[in-house]
Protein backbone atom coordinates (compact mmCIF):
# COMPACT_ATOMS: atom_id res chain seq x y z
CA UNK A 1 0.00 0.00 0.00
CA UNK A 2 2.82 2.40 0.85
CA UNK A 3 4.38 1.75 -2.55
CA UNK A 4 1.09 2.51 -4.26
CA UNK A 5 0.71 5.75 -2.34
CA UNK A 6 4.28 6.72 -3.22
CA UNK A 7 3.58 6.17 -6.89
CA UNK A 8 0.50 8.37 -6.69
CA UNK A 9 2.47 11.09 -4.93
CA UNK A 10 5.18 10.94 -7.60
CA UNK A 11 2.58 11.10 -10.36
CA UNK A 12 0.97 14.14 -8.74
CA UNK A 13 4.31 15.92 -8.62
CA UNK A 14 4.95 15.16 -12.28
CA UNK A 15 1.51 16.40 -13.33
CA UNK A 16 1.90 19.56 -11.26
CA UNK A 17 5.28 20.24 -12.86
CA UNK A 18 3.72 19.92 -16.30
CA UNK A 19 0.97 22.44 -15.59
CA UNK A 20 1.24 26.10 -16.48
CA UNK A 21 2.61 28.21 -13.58
CA UNK A 22 0.01 29.93 -11.43
CA UNK A 23 0.20 33.70 -11.41
CA UNK A 24 -0.15 35.69 -8.21
CA UNK A 25 -3.46 37.28 -9.14
CA UNK A 26 -5.23 34.07 -10.13
CA UNK A 27 -8.00 32.17 -8.38
CA UNK A 28 -7.35 28.48 -9.13
CA UNK A 29 -10.55 26.41 -9.09
CA UNK A 30 -10.78 22.63 -9.45
CA UNK A 31 -13.59 20.75 -11.16
CA UNK A 32 -14.06 17.60 -13.27
CA UNK A 33 -15.03 19.46 -16.45
CA UNK A 34 -17.12 16.34 -17.13
CA UNK A 35 -20.39 16.85 -15.22
CA UNK A 36 -22.68 18.83 -17.51
CA UNK A 37 -24.48 21.14 -17.01
CA UNK A 38 -22.43 21.97 -13.90
CA UNK A 39 -19.13 21.69 -15.80
CA UNK A 40 -17.91 20.20 -19.07
CA UNK A 41 -15.05 20.21 -21.57
CA UNK A 42 -15.40 21.67 -25.07
CA UNK A 43 -13.06 22.21 -27.99
CA UNK A 44 -14.08 25.70 -29.03
CA UNK A 45 -13.47 28.94 -27.16
CA UNK A 46 -16.51 30.99 -26.10
CA UNK A 47 -17.45 33.99 -23.98
CA UNK A 48 -18.30 31.78 -21.01
CA UNK A 49 -15.61 29.07 -21.30
CA UNK A 50 -12.10 29.11 -19.79
CA UNK A 51 -8.96 27.46 -21.12
CA UNK A 52 -8.28 24.42 -18.94
CA UNK A 53 -5.08 24.78 -16.87
CA UNK A 54 -4.46 27.93 -18.92
CA UNK A 55 -2.72 25.73 -21.51
CA UNK A 56 -3.31 25.57 -25.26
CA UNK A 57 -4.49 22.20 -26.51
CA UNK A 58 -6.24 21.19 -23.28
CA UNK A 59 -9.71 22.35 -24.30
CA UNK A 60 -12.07 24.76 -22.57
CA UNK A 61 -14.26 24.30 -19.50
CA UNK A 62 -17.72 25.81 -19.27
CA UNK A 63 -20.90 25.28 -17.28
CA UNK A 64 -22.88 26.48 -14.28
CA UNK A 65 -19.96 25.90 -11.90
CA UNK A 66 -17.69 28.00 -14.10
CA UNK A 67 -20.09 30.93 -13.86
CA UNK A 68 -20.19 30.60 -10.06
CA UNK A 69 -16.37 30.48 -9.95
CA UNK A 70 -16.13 33.50 -12.26
CA UNK A 71 -18.44 35.52 -10.00
CA UNK A 72 -16.22 34.72 -7.00
CA UNK A 73 -13.02 35.57 -8.91
CA UNK A 74 -14.53 38.88 -10.02
CA UNK A 75 -15.41 39.78 -6.42
CA UNK A 76 -11.81 39.03 -5.41
CA UNK A 77 -10.44 41.04 -8.34
CA UNK A 78 -8.62 37.95 -9.62
CA UNK A 79 -8.41 36.08 -12.91
CA UNK A 80 -10.06 32.65 -12.97
CA UNK A 81 -7.91 29.60 -13.73
CA UNK A 82 -9.81 26.32 -14.12
CA UNK A 83 -7.97 23.08 -13.34
CA UNK A 84 -9.45 19.82 -14.62
CA UNK A 85 -9.14 17.20 -11.87
CA UNK A 86 -10.74 13.77 -11.51
CA UNK A 87 -13.50 13.69 -8.88
CA UNK A 88 -11.61 11.51 -6.42
CA UNK A 89 -8.60 13.85 -6.52
CA UNK A 90 -10.36 17.15 -5.87
CA UNK A 91 -10.13 17.33 -2.07
CA UNK A 92 -6.50 16.18 -2.01
CA UNK A 93 -5.65 18.78 -4.66
CA UNK A 94 -7.28 21.46 -2.53
CA UNK A 95 -5.47 20.52 0.65
CA UNK A 96 -2.07 20.16 -1.00
CA UNK A 97 -2.35 23.69 -2.39
CA UNK A 98 -2.74 22.83 -6.06
CA UNK A 99 -6.07 24.69 -6.19
CA UNK A 100 -7.73 27.41 -4.09
CA UNK A 101 -11.26 26.01 -4.06
CA UNK A 102 -13.53 23.32 -5.46
CA UNK A 103 -16.60 24.33 -7.46
CA UNK A 104 -17.73 21.00 -8.85
CA UNK A 105 -21.31 20.22 -7.90
CA UNK A 106 -20.01 18.85 -4.58
CA UNK A 107 -22.36 18.10 -1.70
CA UNK A 108 -21.47 19.21 1.81
CA UNK A 109 -21.26 15.98 3.83
CA UNK A 110 -20.09 15.31 7.38
CA UNK A 111 -17.26 13.12 6.09
CA UNK A 112 -15.95 15.77 3.69
CA UNK A 113 -16.36 18.44 6.35
CA UNK A 114 -13.65 16.73 8.35
CA UNK A 115 -11.04 17.86 5.80
CA UNK A 116 -12.50 20.97 4.12
CA UNK A 117 -14.92 23.82 4.82
CA UNK A 118 -18.06 24.38 2.76
CA UNK A 119 -19.92 27.50 1.71
CA UNK A 120 -23.65 27.96 1.86
CA UNK A 121 -25.33 25.97 -0.97
CA UNK A 122 -25.32 27.49 -4.44
CA UNK A 123 -27.77 25.06 -6.06
CA UNK A 124 -30.42 22.54 -5.04
CA UNK A 125 -32.00 19.82 -7.15
CA UNK A 126 -33.92 16.54 -6.86
CA UNK A 127 -32.54 13.06 -7.40
CA UNK A 128 -33.97 11.10 -10.33
CA UNK A 129 -33.26 7.86 -12.21
CA UNK A 130 -32.33 7.59 -15.88
CA UNK A 131 -33.48 4.55 -17.87
CA UNK A 132 -33.69 3.46 -21.50
CA UNK A 133 -36.87 4.33 -23.37
CA UNK A 134 -37.46 0.63 -24.07
CA UNK A 135 -36.81 -0.41 -20.47
CA UNK A 136 -39.36 -2.34 -18.44
CA UNK A 137 -38.95 0.52 -15.95
CA UNK A 138 -39.75 3.28 -18.47
CA UNK A 139 -43.19 3.92 -16.93
CA UNK A 140 -42.13 3.65 -13.31
CA UNK A 141 -43.72 6.07 -10.86
CA UNK A 142 -41.99 5.16 -7.60
CA UNK A 143 -38.91 3.46 -6.20
CA UNK A 144 -41.13 0.44 -5.52
CA UNK A 145 -41.52 0.03 -9.27
CA UNK A 146 -37.74 -0.54 -9.51
CA UNK A 147 -37.92 -3.61 -7.27
CA UNK A 148 -35.07 -5.93 -8.31
CA UNK A 149 -33.58 -3.48 -10.84
CA UNK A 150 -29.85 -3.18 -11.49
CA UNK A 151 -28.89 0.38 -10.54
CA UNK A 152 -25.56 2.24 -10.67
CA UNK A 153 -24.29 5.59 -9.34
CA UNK A 154 -21.07 7.58 -9.29
CA UNK A 155 -18.28 6.41 -7.00
CA UNK A 156 -17.59 8.56 -3.95
CA UNK A 157 -20.86 10.52 -4.14
CA UNK A 158 -24.03 10.77 -2.10
CA UNK A 159 -25.89 9.29 -5.08
CA UNK A 160 -24.33 5.89 -4.45
CA UNK A 161 -25.57 5.82 -0.85
CA UNK A 162 -29.26 6.11 -1.81
CA UNK A 163 -29.31 3.18 -4.24
CA UNK A 164 -30.09 0.73 -1.44
CA UNK A 165 -33.39 2.53 -0.79
CA UNK A 166 -34.71 0.64 -3.83
CA UNK A 167 -36.36 -2.65 -2.79
CA UNK A 168 -34.28 -5.77 -3.60
CA UNK A 169 -31.98 -3.66 -5.76
CA UNK A 170 -28.96 -5.11 -7.54
CA UNK A 171 -26.53 -2.39 -6.47
CA UNK A 172 -23.85 -2.26 -9.15
CA UNK A 173 -20.26 -1.36 -8.34
CA UNK A 174 -20.13 2.47 -8.60
CA UNK A 175 -18.34 4.02 -11.57
CA UNK A 176 -15.96 6.96 -11.70
CA UNK A 177 -17.75 9.33 -14.10
CA UNK A 178 -21.15 10.16 -15.52
CA UNK A 179 -19.95 9.22 -18.99
CA UNK A 180 -19.33 5.69 -17.71
CA UNK A 181 -22.69 5.65 -15.92
CA UNK A 182 -24.49 6.74 -19.07
CA UNK A 183 -22.76 4.08 -21.15
CA UNK A 184 -23.71 1.40 -18.64
CA UNK A 185 -27.40 2.25 -19.06
CA UNK A 186 -27.21 2.69 -22.84
CA UNK A 187 -25.44 -0.67 -23.18
CA UNK A 188 -27.89 -2.46 -20.91
CA UNK A 189 -25.40 -3.24 -18.15
CA UNK A 190 -27.54 -1.22 -15.73
CA UNK A 191 -31.30 -0.72 -15.75
CA UNK A 192 -30.98 2.75 -14.25
CA UNK A 193 -28.51 5.33 -12.97
CA UNK A 194 -28.91 7.92 -10.21
CA UNK A 195 -28.55 11.58 -11.18
CA UNK A 196 -29.43 15.11 -10.16
CA UNK A 197 -32.26 16.49 -12.28
CA UNK A 198 -30.32 19.17 -14.23
CA UNK A 199 -27.57 16.67 -15.05
CA UNK A 200 -30.22 14.20 -16.16
CA UNK A 201 -31.68 16.84 -18.49
CA UNK A 202 -28.27 17.19 -20.12
CA UNK A 203 -27.80 13.44 -20.47
CA UNK A 204 -31.16 12.69 -22.09
CA UNK A 205 -30.81 15.79 -24.27
CA UNK A 206 -27.85 14.20 -26.01
CA UNK A 207 -28.97 10.57 -25.65
CA UNK A 208 -32.46 10.25 -27.20
CA UNK A 209 -32.69 6.57 -26.23
CA UNK A 210 -32.80 7.54 -22.55
CA UNK A 211 -35.49 9.12 -20.37
CA UNK A 212 -35.81 10.60 -16.88
CA UNK A 213 -37.91 9.03 -14.15
CA UNK A 214 -38.92 11.72 -11.67
CA UNK A 215 -40.85 11.01 -8.49
CA UNK A 216 -43.59 12.82 -6.63
CA UNK A 217 -43.18 13.52 -2.92
CA UNK A 218 -43.04 10.31 -0.90
CA UNK A 219 -42.38 8.09 -3.91
CA UNK A 220 -38.71 8.85 -4.52
CA UNK A 221 -35.45 8.85 -2.61
CA UNK A 222 -35.48 9.98 1.01
CA UNK A 223 -33.05 12.89 1.22
CA UNK A 224 -32.38 15.93 3.37
CA UNK A 225 -31.89 19.51 2.20
CA UNK A 226 -28.12 19.10 2.61
CA UNK A 227 -28.16 15.93 0.52
CA UNK A 228 -29.60 17.65 -2.54
CA UNK A 229 -27.54 20.85 -2.44
CA UNK A 230 -24.06 21.64 -3.72
CA UNK A 231 -21.51 23.98 -2.17
CA UNK A 232 -18.07 25.48 -2.72
CA UNK A 233 -15.22 23.80 -0.79
CA UNK A 234 -12.17 25.65 0.56
CA UNK A 235 -9.33 24.74 2.91
CA UNK A 236 -10.25 24.84 6.59
CA UNK A 237 -7.92 27.74 7.36
CA UNK A 238 -9.16 29.90 4.45
CA UNK A 239 -11.84 31.62 6.52
CA UNK A 240 -11.51 34.97 4.72
CA UNK A 241 -11.98 33.30 1.34
CA UNK A 242 -14.98 31.38 2.67
CA UNK A 243 -16.56 34.63 3.88
CA UNK A 244 -16.07 36.18 0.44
CA UNK A 245 -17.61 33.13 -1.26
CA UNK A 246 -20.65 33.27 1.02
CA UNK A 247 -21.05 37.00 0.33
CA UNK A 248 -21.02 36.39 -3.43
CA UNK A 249 -23.52 33.56 -3.14
CA UNK A 250 -25.84 35.61 -0.93
CA UNK A 251 -25.95 38.29 -3.62
CA UNK A 252 -27.05 35.80 -6.31
CA UNK A 253 -30.83 35.61 -6.24
CA UNK A 254 -32.80 32.52 -7.28
CA UNK A 255 -33.76 34.10 -10.60
CA UNK A 256 -30.11 34.58 -11.55
CA UNK A 257 -29.15 31.05 -10.46
CA UNK A 258 -32.02 29.52 -12.41
CA UNK A 259 -31.14 31.56 -15.50
CA UNK A 260 -27.49 30.51 -15.32
CA UNK A 261 -28.49 26.84 -15.08
CA UNK A 262 -30.98 27.18 -17.94
CA UNK A 263 -28.33 28.83 -20.12
CA UNK A 264 -25.77 26.16 -19.23
CA UNK A 265 -28.15 23.37 -20.25
CA UNK A 266 -28.93 25.11 -23.54
CA UNK A 267 -25.32 25.80 -24.59
CA UNK A 268 -23.57 22.57 -23.58
CA UNK A 269 -21.97 20.80 -26.57
CA UNK A 270 -23.67 17.78 -28.09
CA UNK A 271 -22.47 14.61 -26.45
CA UNK A 272 -21.81 16.19 -23.05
Amino acid sequence: MKKVLSLFALLSLILSACSAPVEENQLVVGMECAYAPFNWTQVEASETAFLINNEEGTGYCDGYDVQIAKAIADELGQDLLVKKIAWEGLIDSLNNGEIDMIVAGMTDTAERRESVSFSTPYYQSDLVLIVRNDSTYANALSLQDFNGATVVAQKGTFHDTVVDQIPSVNHMTPLGSFALLTNSVVNGEADAMVSEYPVALSIVGTNPDLKIISFTAGNGFETSFEDTTVSVAVRKDDTELLNTVNTVLSNLNEETRSEWMKDAIERQPEGE
